[in-house]
């Protein structure tokens, strides 16, 4: 068995990269509300929790979560917020049959250190069932909680985005989704045309739902992709919707979607996205390097041409104006700054300062306490 590469028993690299994002962005956002003196309780989700460990010894998300909090936790000087963990599973073990997969998850959380402030409920309920009662905790979430859930079903039949609506509905709760973009990119002609298509009967729910009926972008997998980002954005009523794309084999996508009401903490999962492609910040390929590849082709973003035509658009645009253009655009302060310094090392820009102090630098960051006006001469 140990051979089999079923991706539900080994742990394939597309997997690796997800958890390995999950687990960067975690350890960031326990860290950015530890921060915070208001907020005295995180929630956090699993709603689809797994085996635990695969056959190849690699960390599922229950793991990943809870030494996640462990390390935190000592790292913050043995100190945390409270924090309450719910890991739900309605599925057999596919590597021991005898058992649940949420018991095989109990029993790897339970060897690693808990925080005395830190309380884990395990349940092996459908998501139909489940989703619906997690659902009724977020609508009573206090101004002092925040919620964090991490939704990574087997396949895509069980998400609604009605759903998802409902969960971010409280402006307190983010959300990390896994879809299986090549497997819906298949079927998504079929399932929106012929009504003979059984298959494709949650497809169809799916898609109508977040499309009002619309055809989404189908030209290519990343163009739908990006169709639906832009949907998820118009349907949920948000600014900040993300995604991390993960290529397994040559034109085989899958994507992590992120949804948050907050802007510190889609700055923190775009940064740590670049901590993983440092090329362009937007996913994790595992193919043959030498392969011309469309993932390259379409991803390569000109961010020059895009702030010189930003510094256009508008008489005045502040550091503050230059610090959103990039993160809309799914960029980090740095890379602003390279940008900028390149224009002023070719004479194309001033900096003109807003305060009473002279202008040494732009100054690109979130709500900072210099003000500075960046003009294309």
């Amino acid at each position: 068995m140990a051979k089999n590469k079923d991706s539900q028993l080994i742990m394939l690299e597309h997997s690796k990269a997800k958890m390995e994002l999950f687990g960067r962005y975690l350890s960031i956002y326990l860290n950015v509300i530890k921060r915070v003196s208001f907020i005295d309780k995180i929630y956090l989700f699993d709603l689809f929790a797994g085996e635990g460990k695969y056959l190849n010894d690699e960390k599922g998300s229950a793991i990943t979560i809870m030494e996640s909090i462990k390390n935190h936790y000592y790292a913050n000087g043995e100190s945390s917020k409270n924090i309450d963990v719910w890991f739900n599973d309605a599925g057999k073990s596919e590597i021991e049959p005898e058992l649940l997969k949420i018991e095989r998850v109990e029993r790897f959380v339970n060897e690693i250190y808990k925080p005395n402030n830190v309380n884990v409920k395990f349940t092996k309920k459908e998501y139909s069932e489940v989703i619906g009662e997690v659902i009724n905790q977020l609508q009573k979430i206090r101004d002092s909680e925040r919620a964090l859930l991490f939704i990574d079903p087997w396949g895509y039949k069980n998400v609604k985005p009605t759903q998802l609506k409902q969960i971010l509905k409280n402006g307190k709760t983010e959300v990390i989704l896994f879809l299986p973009i090549y497997f819906m990119y298949r079927f998504v002609g079929k399932a929106l045309t012929d009504e003979t298509f059984a298959g494709g009967k949650p497809l169809e729910e799916f898609l109508t739902e977040l499309f009002s009926g619309k055809i989404p972008d189908i030209k290519n997998q990343i163009n739908f992709i990006n169709d639906v980002k832009e949907q998820f954005k118009k349907y949920l009523g948000l600014k900040y919707v993300d995604t991390f794309t993960i290529e397994r084999e040559t034109n085989q996508f899958f994507s992590l979607f992120f949804f948050t009401n907050n802007k510190t903490g889609f700055y923190k999962m775009l940064d740590a996205k670049w901590d993983l492609d440092e090329e362009s910040g937007r996913g994790f390929k595992i193919v043959n390097p030498n392969q011309s590849l469309m993932f390259d082709e379409i991803t390569s973003v000109d961010y020059s041409s895009m702030m010189k035509d930003f510094l256009k658009s508008k008489q005045v645009i502040t550091n503050q104006d230059l610090f959103d253009f990039g993160l809309d655009s799914g960029f980090l302060p740095k890379h602003t700054k390279k940008v900028l310094d390149e224009l002023k090392h070719k004479n194309l820009i001033e900096v003109i300062s807003l305060d009473k102090e002279d202008a040494r630098s732009y100054y690109i960051d979130d709500n900072h306490k210099r003000k500075v006006q960046i003009k294309l001469k």
